[in-house]
Protein backbone atom coordinates (compact mmCIF):
# COMPACT_ATOMS: atom_id res chain seq x y z
CA UNK A 1 0.00 0.00 0.00
CA UNK A 2 1.26 3.46 -0.92
CA UNK A 3 0.52 6.53 1.18
CA UNK A 4 0.20 9.86 -0.62
CA UNK A 5 0.30 13.19 1.23
CA UNK A 6 -1.76 15.98 -0.36
CA UNK A 7 -1.72 19.61 0.85
CA UNK A 8 -5.14 21.22 0.92
CA UNK A 9 -7.13 24.25 1.99
CA UNK A 10 -10.09 21.87 2.41
CA UNK A 11 -11.83 22.96 -0.77
CA UNK A 12 -13.37 20.12 -2.75
CA UNK A 13 -11.27 21.10 -5.77
CA UNK A 14 -8.21 19.56 -4.10
CA UNK A 15 -10.04 16.22 -3.95
CA UNK A 16 -11.10 16.48 -7.59
CA UNK A 17 -7.53 17.34 -8.66
CA UNK A 18 -6.21 14.33 -6.74
CA UNK A 19 -8.47 11.81 -8.43
CA UNK A 20 -6.09 11.31 -11.34
CA UNK A 21 -3.17 10.15 -9.19
CA UNK A 22 -4.85 6.77 -8.88
CA UNK A 23 -3.88 6.08 -12.50
CA UNK A 24 -0.25 5.84 -11.36
CA UNK A 25 -1.05 3.03 -8.93
CA UNK A 26 -3.14 0.53 -10.83
CA UNK A 27 -3.66 -2.72 -8.94
CA UNK A 28 -2.05 -1.27 -5.80
CA UNK A 29 -4.00 0.02 -2.80
CA UNK A 30 -3.54 3.70 -1.94
CA UNK A 31 -4.04 5.71 1.24
CA UNK A 32 -4.65 9.44 0.68
CA UNK A 33 -3.88 11.94 3.44
CA UNK A 34 -5.13 15.49 2.92
CA UNK A 35 -3.33 17.88 5.25
CA UNK A 36 -3.10 21.54 6.13
CA UNK A 37 -0.02 23.07 7.78
CA UNK A 38 -0.09 25.48 10.73
CA UNK A 39 2.77 27.22 12.47
CA UNK A 40 2.88 26.70 16.19
CA UNK A 41 1.61 29.56 18.28
CA UNK A 42 3.76 31.33 20.86
CA UNK A 43 0.95 31.31 23.39
CA UNK A 44 1.53 28.86 26.24
CA UNK A 45 -2.19 28.36 26.81
CA UNK A 46 -2.70 27.56 23.10
CA UNK A 47 0.15 25.06 23.23
CA UNK A 48 -1.35 23.37 26.29
CA UNK A 49 -4.66 22.98 24.47
CA UNK A 50 -3.08 21.84 21.19
CA UNK A 51 -4.11 18.20 21.60
CA UNK A 52 -7.71 19.25 22.22
CA UNK A 53 -8.08 21.46 19.19
CA UNK A 54 -11.29 21.06 17.31
CA UNK A 55 -11.51 24.53 15.80
CA UNK A 56 -9.44 23.41 12.81
CA UNK A 57 -11.85 20.57 12.09
CA UNK A 58 -14.69 23.09 12.26
CA UNK A 59 -13.07 24.95 9.34
CA UNK A 60 -13.49 21.95 7.06
CA UNK A 61 -16.66 22.43 5.01
CA UNK A 62 -19.17 19.64 4.57
CA UNK A 63 -18.55 19.78 0.80
CA UNK A 64 -14.95 18.62 1.38
CA UNK A 65 -16.10 15.64 3.45
CA UNK A 66 -18.65 14.81 0.76
CA UNK A 67 -16.02 15.02 -1.99
CA UNK A 68 -13.77 12.65 0.00
CA UNK A 69 -16.66 10.26 0.56
CA UNK A 70 -17.62 10.33 -3.13
CA UNK A 71 -14.00 9.68 -4.18
CA UNK A 72 -13.74 6.76 -1.74
CA UNK A 73 -17.02 5.28 -3.00
CA UNK A 74 -16.01 5.69 -6.64
CA UNK A 75 -12.64 3.97 -6.12
CA UNK A 76 -13.40 1.38 -3.42
CA UNK A 77 -10.88 -1.08 -4.83
CA UNK A 78 -8.00 1.40 -5.15
CA UNK A 79 -8.40 3.61 -2.06
CA UNK A 80 -8.04 1.87 1.29
CA UNK A 81 -8.36 5.03 3.36
CA UNK A 82 -8.73 8.80 3.09
CA UNK A 83 -7.40 10.74 6.05
CA UNK A 84 -7.51 14.37 7.12
CA UNK A 85 -4.58 15.64 9.17
CA UNK A 86 -3.32 18.92 10.56
CA UNK A 87 0.44 19.47 10.71
CA UNK A 88 1.64 21.83 13.44
CA UNK A 89 5.22 23.02 13.15
CA UNK A 90 7.68 25.27 11.43
CA UNK A 91 10.81 23.14 11.08
CA UNK A 92 11.89 20.48 8.62
CA UNK A 93 12.52 18.08 11.51
CA UNK A 94 8.91 18.38 12.67
CA UNK A 95 7.63 17.91 9.12
CA UNK A 96 9.82 14.84 8.57
CA UNK A 97 8.50 13.39 11.84
CA UNK A 98 4.94 14.07 10.65
CA UNK A 99 5.64 12.36 7.30
CA UNK A 100 7.35 9.41 8.98
CA UNK A 101 4.53 8.96 11.50
CA UNK A 102 2.06 8.83 8.61
CA UNK A 103 4.32 6.47 6.58
CA UNK A 104 4.24 8.76 3.54
CA UNK A 105 5.61 7.30 0.28
CA UNK A 106 4.80 10.19 -2.09
CA UNK A 107 3.35 13.65 -2.03
CA UNK A 108 1.07 15.18 -4.59
CA UNK A 109 0.93 18.93 -4.99
CA UNK A 110 -1.70 19.64 -7.64
CA UNK A 111 -0.63 22.17 -10.26
CA UNK A 112 -1.57 24.96 -10.70
CA UNK A 113 -3.62 24.61 -7.49
CA UNK A 114 -2.73 27.50 -5.18
CA UNK A 115 -2.42 27.50 -1.42
CA UNK A 116 -5.01 29.53 0.52
CA UNK A 117 -4.78 30.32 4.21
CA UNK A 118 -7.74 29.14 6.25
CA UNK A 119 -6.50 30.70 9.50
CA UNK A 120 -3.96 33.25 10.63
CA UNK A 121 -1.64 30.36 11.60
CA UNK A 122 -1.81 28.60 8.22
CA UNK A 123 1.51 28.20 6.43
CA UNK A 124 2.31 27.20 2.87
CA UNK A 125 3.71 23.63 2.94
CA UNK A 126 5.44 23.94 -0.46
CA UNK A 127 8.91 24.48 1.03
CA UNK A 128 8.51 21.55 3.43
CA UNK A 129 7.41 19.26 0.62
CA UNK A 130 10.23 20.36 -1.69
CA UNK A 131 12.96 19.82 0.92
CA UNK A 132 11.50 16.70 2.54
CA UNK A 133 13.12 14.16 0.24
CA UNK A 134 9.72 12.55 -0.34
CA UNK A 135 9.22 11.72 -4.03
CA UNK A 136 6.71 13.96 -5.78
CA UNK A 137 3.90 12.43 -7.77
CA UNK A 138 3.23 14.82 -10.61
CA UNK A 139 -0.04 14.70 -12.49
CA UNK A 140 -0.54 16.86 -15.57
CA UNK A 141 -4.16 17.89 -15.89
CA UNK A 142 -6.12 19.86 -18.45
CA UNK A 143 -6.79 23.50 -17.62
CA UNK A 144 -10.57 23.11 -17.33
CA UNK A 145 -10.17 20.63 -14.44
CA UNK A 146 -8.56 23.36 -12.37
CA UNK A 147 -11.64 25.54 -12.23
CA UNK A 148 -14.57 23.16 -12.51
CA UNK A 149 -15.33 19.46 -12.01
CA UNK A 150 -14.32 16.96 -14.67
CA UNK A 151 -16.65 16.48 -17.61
CA UNK A 152 -16.81 13.89 -20.34
CA UNK A 153 -15.10 16.32 -22.71
CA UNK A 154 -11.94 16.50 -20.55
CA UNK A 155 -8.66 15.72 -22.32
CA UNK A 156 -6.63 12.65 -21.26
CA UNK A 157 -4.48 12.99 -18.16
CA UNK A 158 -0.83 12.01 -17.97
CA UNK A 159 0.51 10.86 -14.59
CA UNK A 160 4.15 10.32 -13.79
CA UNK A 161 6.50 10.06 -10.85
CA UNK A 162 8.97 12.92 -10.61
Amino acid sequence: MKTILIPTDFHETSVQLSENILKSFKNEPVKLIFFHAYKLTDSISDLLMLSRRSAEYGQIPESFYKACYDLREKYKEEITQIGIEHFYGSTMASFRNFAEANEVDFFHHPEPYNFWKISKYSIDPTLFLAKSGIPRLKVTQPEEVQTKPKTAATKPVIAQLV
